[in-house]
């Protein structure tokens, strides 16, 4: 039998499922809001995918809810990755995934991962090359970008203040795993990076329209700065960077996808 494909016999794979309790449930559902989230340092991490890579990762999970039905179609590796939980592990009912859930057709599993907030050292070498995204709003370009910043090997993703959450939903299951690989971190202002790029010579390229793509690629200490779609970055950022790089267009259209831009600099960065 292939182990990743299996053939279950469809009988519960958890000798019972237990029901939520009602404040269990309302906490839980609660944090599909920022100001609930910070306020209990914890946020919900949906889907197998990434609640492996967050086991795998190392990173904390306080709890794993996952239903009977679900558990039954997963292959036995994945399912022995969960189990050897133990007391974080609970089989609840379908019911009880479905409130929790922001998806309005869920998977069937749902972690408690627990925030973690830190400073971002800048002098750090091992955090470059570095994304910069300047107070982008997309959560799905945000995951993306994480993801993708994981295939090119970018160390860090940071972001400056007014972006949205890093703890938001869909940020968490778009990146796919990536927010546990990655290095990120929030509220990071442009003046302490610029500072210290120019302290150690870290170049800081600047992504506009007017730019022009790189012809080549960079050492392995660098930063690019993104700003979002509809203002992308302001001046101060595009004038104190070390060199502006742009996307050629070719065809016609206003401007491309932020998460389709980084991915085709990303390249161009680490393999021209």
């Amino acid at each position: 039998m292939n182990q990743r494909n299996p053939k279950r016999i469809d009988k519960p794979i958890f000798s019972a499922a237990a029901q939520l309790t009602k404040p269990e449930r309302q906490f839980l559902r609660s944090l599909k809001q920022k100001k609930y989230r910070y306020l209990h340092k914890k946020f919900l991490i949906e889907g197998l995918k990434p609640v492996l890579e967050a086991i795998n990762a190392g990173f904390p999970v306080e709890k794993i809810y996952v239903s009977n039905e679900f558990a039954n179609k997963m292959c036995d590796l994945d399912l022995e990755t969960l189990k050897a939980q133990n007391e974080n592990l609970q089989c609840v009912d379908t019911a009880d995934i479905h409130y929790i859930s922001t998806l309005s057709t869920p998977e069937g599993i749902v972690a408690l991962g627990k925030m973690i907030s830190k400073q971002v050292p800048l002098d750090d070498l091992v955090l470059y090359p570095a994304v910069y995204l300047y107070e982008i709003n997309d959560p799905g370009n945000l995951g993306a970008i994480l993801r993708t910043a994981r295939w090119f090997g970018i160390k860090s993703v940071m972001l400056s203040p007014n972006s949205v959450d890093l703890f938001s939903p869909k940020v968490v299951r778009s990146s796919m795993g990536a927010h546990f690989t990655v290095s990120c971190y929030q509220n990071v202002l442009f003046d302490d990076l610029n500072k210290y790029s120019a302290r150690h010579g870290i170049p800081v390229l600047a992504a506009d329209i007017s730019g022009a793509a790189p012809d080549k690629a960079q050492a392995n200490h660098w930063i690019l700065a993104l700003g979002s779609e509809s203002h992308g970055l302001p001046e101060d950022i595009i004038n104190n960077a070390t060199s502006v790089i742009g996307i050629p267009r070719h065809g016609s259209g206003e401007s491309l996808n932020l998460s389709v831009s980084a991915g085709i600099l990303f390249y161009k960065l680490t393999n021209s």
